[in-house]
């Protein structure tokens, strides 16, 4: 493995590969060493605990959500801040929806599961809901 993360944006990274990125920008070193020795206990922008701190050093799956909730954090709580945020230079900016870029447009569309959903609902509507047990020969 790579032990030099690319802090470059505009490259797709998975989150734990984003976590880390973000780890190494914040202790300002490409050092694995410095990312493992790090607190993290308070963020001092926040004043709360680093929510990346547990995942730093990829042992635990990184979620989506916590990137949310790191984005929710530093815009002060407002979803609406969160949607219109600007800012370019963030590792985090593509994750601030909770939801991982690299799936955009994949699977079925609203449209195609609502239709799924009506074909399977009349199996269901046959189903009573409690079943009724006949005496045994």
């Amino acid at each position: 493995m790579n032990n030099i993360i690319h802090l470059k944006k505009g490259i797709h990274r998975s989150p734990s590969r984003t976590i880390q990125a973000h780890c190494h920008y914040c202790v300002q070193s490409r050092s694995e060493t410095e990312v493992e020795n790090c607190t993290g206990y308070l963020v001092f922008a926040t004043g709360k605990p680093c929510p990346f701190y547990e995942c730093r050093m990829g042992k635990k799956r990184a979620s989506v959500k916590v990137m949310r909730r790191f984005c929710l954090d530093c815009m002060g709580g407002s979803k609406e801040a969160v949607k219109e945020c600007s800012t370019n230079d963030c590792l985090i900016h593509s994750f601030r929806f909770g939801k991982n870029p690299a799936f955009a447009g994949k699977g079925k569309s609203r449209d195609e599961m609502a239709r799924i959903r009506e074909l399977r609902r009349p199996l269901f509507k046959g189903i009573p809901g409690k079943i009724e047990r006949t005496e045994s020969r």
